[in-house]
């Protein structure tokens, strides 16, 4: 059974990447240098690394004319370069790109419950995972706290895993705490 540990700080400080098999990327399709975590985690990693992999592993071209870009909940491993552990880049849905909230909510779930999967696959043991989506694709803290927190408390219940969740703001971090009935506060 994994264990869900919500922290709050910076997600590429190394007292949490020396502890993780992987550290998630909240990336957009051409997994290419962003903004937030997304850059972040390259600028750690090293950029030209990452992007270099990244093109010649999945076909993206430096023009990011691709026709391998990353579909809505797909998640694809690299190695960390310059970080002690692996990335994990996770392709959320943007919200103004549905019809219907709900419809993007699961699609965000969904995309949670894939980098699960994709690091059982793996063997990991432990990942970091930041929130999700609630960048600039949208969503909003306060509606998908309570959703992201439950699934993840139950498919970790099947899993030998441990997520440690990481959020950058105290008062965020705090919001997702009050999701788990089971945090410690």
């Amino acid at each position: 059974m994994g264990k869900l540990i919500i922290e709050c700080g910076n997600i590429v400080d190394d007292r949490f990447l020396n502890k993780v098999d992987a550290v998630v990327n909240p990336t957009n399709p051409m997994m290419k240098y962003g903004g937030g975590v997304c850059g972040a985690i390259f600028d750690k990693a090293g950029i030209k690394e990452l992007e270099d992999y990244t093109e010649k592993t999945f076909g993206i071209s430096s023009d990011m004319l691709s026709n391998n870009l990353m579909d809505v909940a797909e998640v694809r491993v690299t190695p960390g370069f310059k970080m002690p552990c692996d990335i994990m880049f996770a392709q959320g849905p943007r919200v103004w790109q549905h019809n219907d909230y709900c419809e993007a909510e699961k699609l965000l779930l969904l995309t949670y419950k894939n980098v699960l999967k994709v690091a059982e696959q793996k063997g990991y043991r432990s990942i970091l995972l930041p929130s999700l989506g609630t960048g600039i694709y949208g969503f909003e803290h306060e509606k998908v706290a309570k959703p992201v927190v439950e699934l993840l408390k139950r498919e970790l219940q099947n899993l030998d895993l441990n997520v440690v969740f990481v959020l950058r703001e105290a008062n965020i971090a705090f919001l997702y705490q009050l999701s788990d009935k089971n945090a410690q506060i």
